[in-house]
């Protein structure tokens, strides 16, 4: 009764977020992070189904004034720049530590059992992945995703990086369980708590038959 009202995304938004399947399958890189983060700032859900994001007025402002800064981006240029030299430059096969391994199949482990989910295949995939470099893919397609939504890069640039990362993804995992024990690899290897919900948010879009991660594989 108290709480945060919730975001209702304008009809335009949803209109616009309509796309071939081509492309719509180049939207499950970042989805994690996407539906983890922007969750948090809007109070909505299925918002990794989304190229443009919608923001409630006052979170637009503070995204460009105070989150996108942090890494270095402030107007287009800066966006471009960025995003180019940080797919150039993530490390795909420096390995963690085996205490990091540990760690990351606690944290499945964890969620699994939370959400009444088999997390076999994810344990596995612990047990092999040892890389981390999917963490920096996935959190670059969220921040594609708000450059374009702030205005930062047009469409066409917005698709191009998320096709040069769904090419290296695909260059260096085999599936998505592998992609998200990469990804938690990264977290827990820095140690950071930011993106802590987005291992819930893969496993609540695992048990989802429509997220856009059930509905195409990483390689067909």
């Amino acid at each position: 009764m108290f709480g945060r009202k919730q975001a209702v995304i304008p009809s335009e938004y949803n209109d616009f977020n309509t796309f071939s399947p081509d492309k719509e399958k180049l939207l499950c890189i970042g989805a994690p992070s996407t539906e983890c983060k922007h969750g948090i700032t809007t109070k909505l859900d299925g918002s990794h189904k989304m190229l443009k994001l919608f923001y409630p007025k006052k979170s637009e402002g503070k995204t460009m004034k105070y989150w996108l800064p942090m890494f270095g981006i402030t107007d287009s240029q800066s966006a471009v720049e960025v995003i180019s030299s940080w797919i150039k430059a993530n490390d795909f096969y420096e390995e963690v530590t085996p205490d990091t391994t540990r760690e990351v199949i606690k944290e499945l482990t964890k969620a699994a059992k939370k959400y009444d989910f088999d997390g076999s295949d994810l344990i596995d995939a612990a047990s092999k992945v040892k890389t981390y470099g999917a963490f920096d893919i996935d959190r670059l397609g969220y921040i594609v995703r708000v450059c374009f939504s702030l205005n930062l890069l047009t469409e066409e640039q917005a698709w191009s990086f998320l096709k040069q990362l769904q090419e290296d993804t695909e260059a260096h995992f085999d599936n998505w369980d592998d992609y998200m024990v990469s990804y938690l690899n990264g977290q827990e290897g820095l140690d950071t708590s930011w993106y802590s919900s987005a291992c819930e948010s893969y496993i609540k879009m695992k048990k989802d038959s429509t997220s856009l991660m059930n509905k195409y594989q990483l390689k067909d």
